[in-house]
This record gives structure tokens, C-alpha cells and sequence, in this order.
């Protein structure tokens, strides 16, 4: 059992449940718990799942969860594997600091196996500074909730988990599962005795910039000359203080920059100089 019976017990809780899959999960285990739970997204007709609702559309949350004077807001996608958190003054809670939340908690419990935490290269860099300084350690895998499983079964680790909310508790399941995933999170709450807004902030994000290019071909990047010379330079202006991630789409005609500075100005200027060098390098469609 994750949580003792009456745990939540006053509390208010917002769901949004996609007119999908968490209809007749997560609203039922709450209320089973103790909780005042409101609802959107639960009327399903089979086809308006995730139509305006659910992890997508947080802002439908963010508003019930002000109406109602809820202490969370949980969101779920169609078939309820990913979790988005709104914390009680509205505000989305994103990925990296939902992984954060657990970690840290699961640290302090010694459940965190290994010390270690399974995200994606997606996540932001300072989700590592902070497993760094609570003595904990992070290992990136490529994007995708198999190569997360797959990071985290290599090395035997416990928790692992993605930017878009999806997590994996691997003493309890081998996938993705968004109410597992928010009673994990409640049981921290609990344990800290701090409001989602305060815990949040136990990771301090750093300057991200982000693009998404079409392109026509996709050449192997190590065969960019150009584009490899710039990504040295703007390496070396980073100084070790940020980070530079150039990757081609699985599935689309795209090529994704992500870059992570000290500060915004940096940020945006070291991704000014990727994007030019990409263009000049690939046949980019605007």
C-alpha cells in the first residue's frame, strides 16, 4: 500500500482525466484515500479523448484548481501513463521538477537505488546539480520511455522518468503509470509537510533554448564540418557552465537544438550562432 487508509483525509484535489483511461482510476483511489476530489475530463465518449483536456491542455486544471481552492491539480494523457502537476496557486509543475520532487524524497527514504535517478538527455542540466548536491547521481538515456527502462534495468536503478511526465517506479511497475506516479508525489508532500509550490523549488533550472528545425535530409552530424566546428566554439564560450544538444527527430524530418547557459543572454546567443551554422549547413524548410 502506498499510502494509509485516510491519508488524504482534508485534503482538495483537482483531476483532469483526458476523457480517458484515469476516469475510473485515479479520481475513485483519491476519494478512497480521504480526499475532496473535483473532476474534468471524465466524460468520455469515445471520441473526445484528450480533445482540449488533460496533460496537454493544463490550463483547464490551473483553473480548477483555483475554483476549488485545491492543494494539487493532476493531470493525466488518454491512457493515463504520463502525469502533469498544477501546484496550489495554479502553476504547472513541469517534468524536471516532478522528477526532482521524487528524488530528493526518495534520497531521503533510501529508496532511491544506487543513489541514482534515470532521465532523459531532454532533462535540464540542473536537475544533475541537484542530484549532485543532495549526494545523489543522474544518468541520461536517449529520448523515450524504452531507453529510460533500459538505463534503469542496466544499472539497476529504482526511479526514472521523462520531461513530459512520464515516470517509471520500477519496484512497483516496469512502465509508465500517471496515478502511481502522483501518489508518489503525495507521499512526499506529506513527508515534507510543504506546499507543491515550495517543494518545486528544490531544483533550480537553468536558462534553456530550444529549436526545431524541418530539414530535408538528415545527414549524419558528424559529417557537418561546419556545424561540428561551431558546436566546439560555442563549447568553449559555455566554459563547462551550460550544455549543447544537437539530435535529429526519430519520427519527423526535423532536426532538434537545445542549448543551457549561465544566463539567458549566453543562452540565446550561443543558440543564435547553432541555428545559423545548421542553416548553412542543412536545407532548412521555414
Amino acid at each position: 500500500r502506498l499510502l494509509p487508509e485516510s491519508a488524504l483525509k482534508g485534503w482538495r484535489i483537482a483531476v483532469d482525466c483526458a476523457h480517458g483511461a484515469a476516469v475510473s482510476t485515479t479520481p475513485d483511489v483519491l476519494r478512497t484515500l480521504g480526499a475532496d476530489v473535483a473532476c474534468m475530463g471524465d466524460q468520455p465518449d469515445g471520441r473526445n479523448i484528450n480533445a482540449g483536456v488533460g496533460s496537454q491542455h493544463p490550463e483547464g486544471l490551473s483553473s480548477l484548481v483555483k475554483a476549488h481552492r485545491a492543494r494539487l491539480g493532476i493531470a493525466h494523457d488518454g491512457d493515463a501513463d504520463r502525469l502533469v502537476l498544477v501546484d496550489e496557486t495554479g502553476s504547472v509543475v513541469d517534468g524536471d521538477e516532478l522528477m526532482a520532487i521524487v528524488a530528493r524524497h526518495g534520497l531521503n527514504k533510501g529508496r532511491l537505488r544506487h543513489g541514482t535517478l534515470v532521465a532523459t538527455v531532454q532533462s535540464n542540466l540542473g536537475l544533475k546539480v541537484a542530484l549532485n548536491e543532495w549526494g545523489g547521481h543522474l544518468v541520461q538515456s536517449a529520448v523515450g520511455d524504452r531507453y529510460v527502462l533500459e538505463a534503469m534495468l542496466k544499472g539497476g536503478y529504482s526511479i526514472g522518468g521523462e520531461t513530459s511526465g512520464h515516470m517509471i517506479f520500477l519496484d512497483v511497475s516496469p512502465s509508465g503509470d500517471g496515478l502511481l506516479a502522483a501518489l508518489k508525489v503525495i507521499e512526499a508532500m506529506i513527508a515534507s509537510g510543504q506546499p507543491l509550490s515550495e517543494m518545486r523549488r528544490c531544483l533550480s533550472r537553468l536558462p534553456q533554448a530550444v529549436r526545431a528545425l524541418m530539414v530535408a535530409a538528415k545527414p549524419p552530424l558528424e559529417s557537418l564540418v561546419g556545424l561540428q566546428a561551431v558546436v566546439a566554439a560555442c563549447e568553449t564560450e559555455l566554459d563547462g557552465k551550460g550544455r549543447i544538444l544537437l539530435r535529429y527527430s526519430g519520427t519527423e524530418s526535423k532536426i532538434r537544438l537545445l542549448v543551457e547557459g549561465p544566463d539567458e543572454e549566453t543562452t540565446e546567443a550561443v543558440m543564435a550562432d547553432l541555428e545559423q551554422a545548421v542553416r548553412q549547413e542543412l536545407e532548412v524548410k521555414d
